[in-house]
């Protein structure tokens, strides 16, 4: 359950950024590929801090939604390239496994 706030706040504190961070750090990989980063955490903001979503948003919001999902993109791209080093990796065990195998019946 998400707390309205009946005034609008302009200024994004840190307990408001730690609360939206959780909460967008959780998000599937199909969520993120329906709306990215940037824009559910800037929603995010202006629900927490009693913003319309059809209003825009304050200069502050845009900012600290900027600053977040550049770390969760950043965050993305690390965890793509380590599973395709990964599959890389293991592609090349089971070809060598193959190889031996092969040698293996050819004696």
């Amino acid at each position: 359950m998400q707390t309205q706030t009946t005034q609008k706040r302009t200024n994004v504190d840190i307990d408001t950024r730690r609360a939206v961070f959780v909460i967008a750090r959780a998000r599937k990989p199909e969520a993120v590929a329906e709306v990215n980063h940037e824009t559910f955490i800037r929603n995010a903001l202006k629900d927490r801090m009693g913003w319309p979503r059809r209003e825009q948003a304050p200069e502050s919001i845009k900012v600290a939604a900027k600053q977040m999902a550049a770390t969760l993109v950043a965050r993305d791209a690390e965890i793509k390239k380590a599973k395709e080093a990964q599959a890389a990796q293991l592609a090349a065990s089971e070809q060598v496994v193959c190889d031996q195998l092969r040698e293996l019946v050819d004696a």
